[in-house]
């Protein structure tokens, strides 16, 4: 299974304002088709059991501001989703 840091887009309400919700970085997984089958519930903090150990998870951290940010919906099913959104505008890219 494969995973990478991503930024995680989260509203507070119905509407996106960009002022008031909030986003983290979180661990997110995939399977091997590439979809997302889930992500960490925590923010991700950059670890280390030496320094250059930290160095190297604070760079795959960075990673994720180039890739599309995920935000977080309910699914028809009632469920969290995560789709990946094309700008701070919120256009939807596509459905992860």
């Amino acid at each position: 299974m494969a995973w990478n840091y991503r930024v995680i887009y989260q509203p507070k309400g119905e509407e996106i304002t960009w002022d008031s919700d909030t986003f983290s970085i979180r661990e997110v997984f995939y399977n091997d088709l590439g979809e997302i089958e889930h992500w960490s519930d925590e923010d991700a903090t950059p670890y280390g059991t030496t320094f250059e150990e930290l160095a190297a998870d604070f760079d795959l951290m960075q990673e994720a501001f180039e890739r599309p940010i995920l935000m977080v919906i309910e699914t028809e099913e009632g469920l969290e989703g995560l789709i990946e959104l094309e700008d701070e505008e919120g256009e939807e890219e596509e459905e992860a």
